[in-house]
């Protein structure tokens, strides 16, 4: 194994050169064009979130005071400390037992059918995200996620367990994934018009008061679902039966260690309640996960971060350059002016840094893998199988962005 202090005062040296070269440069660095920073959620068309906000918050944030108290999403607990109020007015606190950020109070389907029946437009806005989800490019974008998704797991399970009920399925993406791969999907939605929207192409989707037409799956998805869900531990409760001894929970959710949720907090785009629909009420951990999970009899066999954070937006913001979600909702159009050596100090940096916090599960999103099952052989062969690939993606990526034999040893760029 490598000596990991000796690495680490590598790093240090490296960063030191580093930094006399942005004070050398002196504006001959040629930054690439600064553009815009994007929205939030690609799903939506910017025109219709914005006008979401502006009606939610003349209409529907004085509804939320009303709902009644839940506790924590995780273990349980109702001992907390409050943290903020969310861009769109959700109260956050943070749980005292096991760091999970979550909304103390019940966001339900009752919570916005009131909220519709005093705001038809917002009702309108809220069909029409149905609608924006089957838009070609967007469905190719969540497709392509998908198949990843898949791709992992079939080597973890054998071919007569590829059943897979899809919980949170939406429109059914999933379910189309999962069929072009020779499984048997089916999925389960609270949404009626999502809903319709899958049957219409012939998915099987079901409500949650529905019966399905099975009840023994090798794999049951929660592709960012429990964030939604007010209580998660009924739901896996409801869930673990319908598992097959040897069948696996895969889940992912925001992560609340990521590296801008700890900076940008309320000023996050991605932690709200919701304005046409409950969103992120749950913010969970690796720790906390590990917590639900055991209390329904479940045990963790992998885990993984996904996604890189912004660092443009992070940079921007930290710098004083926009106000992040509070100037999205407002319709701002952000600009990327950032300084050069900033730009540079990104473009040179910011690739080894996303691996990193990729290592260190410090991404926006976390995923699990998880089983019921208690036989110790299978249990090792999963937990080996899942880390050894995750290992060998994170080296290939670290030596796609610094190829081997670049001056390594001079420069340490593969530390």
């Amino acid at each position: 194994m490598e000596d990991l202090p000796q690495i680490a005062s590598e790093i240090g040296r490296q960063f030191a050169r580093l930094s006399r070269s942005l004070a050398r440069t002196e504006g001959r660095y040629e930054p690439p064009s600064r553009g815009v920073l994007q929205p939030p959620f690609g799903n939506l068309e910017m025109s219709d979130w914005v006008r979401a906000m502006h009606l939610w918050r003349e209409h529907g944030a004085v509804l939320i005071r009303d709902q009644p108290a839940r506790g924590c999403p995780a273990c349980g607990l109702r001992d907390h400390r409050f943290l903020f109020y969310s861009f769109d007015a959700y109260p956050y606190v943070d749980c005292l037992g096991c760091g999970t950020w979550y909304v103390p109070l019940i966001v339900d389907d009752r919570l916005f059918e009131r909220y519709y029946d005093l705001c038809p437009e917002a009702r309108e806005i809220m069909e029409r995200l149905a609608e924006q989800r089957l838009d070609e490019p967007k469905a190719d974008a969540d497709r392509t996620r998908l198949s990843a998704y898949f791709s992992e797991l079939e080597p973890l399970l054998p071919p007569e367990s590829r059943d897979v009920l899809d919980v949170g399925c939406g429109v059914g993406h999933s379910l189309e994934v999962a069929a072009s791969r020779g499984w048997r999907a089916c999925g389960v939605d609270s949404s009626p018009s999502i809903i319709r929207a899958g049957q219409k192409r012939g998915l099987k989707i079901f409500h949650p008061d529905e019966h399905l037409d099975r009840n023994e799956f090798g794999l049951i998805s929660l592709w960012e679902t429990l964030e939604h869900i007010n209580d998660p531990f009924k739901l896996l409760s409801d869930l673990v039966p319908l598992l097959r001894d040897d069948g696996l929970v895969a889940i992912t959710v925001p992560n609340v260690l990521a590296i801008e949720a700890r900076i940008m907090r309320q000023d996050l785009s991605w932690i709200n309640g919701g304005a046409f629909g409950t969103v992120h009420i749950n913010l969970f951990q690796k720790s906390s996960l590990e917590r639900l999970l055991a209390r329904v009899g479940l045990d963790i066999v992998g885990v993984d971060g996904e996604y890189g954070f912004n660092s443009y937006e992070l940079a921007s913001y930290f710098l004083g350059g926009h106000r992040g979600a509070w100037d999205y909702a407002r319709g701002v159009r952000v600009e990327q002016n950032l300084p050069e050596d900033t730009l540079c100090f990104l473009n040179w940096v910011g690739p080894a840094w996303i691996v990193l916090a990729r290592q260190l599960l410090l991404t926006p999103i976390i995923k699990v893998i998880a089983t019921k099952s208690r036989d110790a052989d299978l249990l090792a062969r999963i937990r080996s199988g899942y880390s050894r690939a995750r290992r060998d993606e994170m080296l290939a990526e670290l030596d796609r962005i610094y190829p081997p034999g670049q001056n390594d040893e001079q420069s340490g760029s593969r530390a």
